[in-house]
C-alpha cells in the first residue's frame, strides 16, 4: 500500500461496507469478513490454529448482520463498533485494504502482542 493512499469514503450498507481510496480504487467488505479479522489481543489469537479459526468463523457467522459504528482513529484506521461481538480492533487502512483484497492482513503470522 502506498504511504499516500488513504480512504476517502466509506459507506456502510446492509451487509458490507464500500471502501473508497485516494487512488479510485473502490473495495467492498462483508462486515463477517472484517469482524473474523479483528486485529485485536482477544480475536487475533483465535486465528492462530485451524481449530480455533473454524470455531470463531462459526461464532462469527452467527452474529447478527449489522452495520457497525464507524469511528475514526487519527489519519490511519478506524474503529468499528458492534452491538454484539468484539469492538475493540482498530483497523488500520493497510489492514482493511488487504482483507478487502482477500489477502491475509496478518501476513500468515501467528498473533503477537503489541501494536507491531
Amino acid at each position: 500500500m502506498s504511504e499516500n493512499l488513504n480512504l476517502v469514503k466509506l459507506e456502510r450498507m446492509n451487509s458490507e461496507m464500500e471502501l473508497t481510496w485516494s487512488d479510485g480504487n473502490v473495495n467492498t467488505i462483508a462486515y463477517p469478513t472484517l469482524r473474523f479479522w479483528c486485529p485485536c489481543a482477544k480475536c487475533g489469537p483465535r486465528r492462530d490454529e485451524e481449530e480455533l479459526s473454524n470455531q470463531f468463523q462459526v461464532e462469527v457467522d452467527s452474529f447478527p448482520t449489522e452495520k457497525p459504528i464507524v469511528k475514526p482513529v487519527g489519519g490511519y484506521a478506524l474503529h468499528f463498533e458492534w452491538s454484539t461481538g468484539c469492538s475493540s480492533g482498530i483497523f488500520r487502512f493497510e489492514r482493511l485494504l488487504n482483507i478487502a483484497l482477500g489477502e491475509n492482513p496478518d501476513g500468515g503470522k501467528p498473533y503477537t502482542h503489541g501494536a507491531w
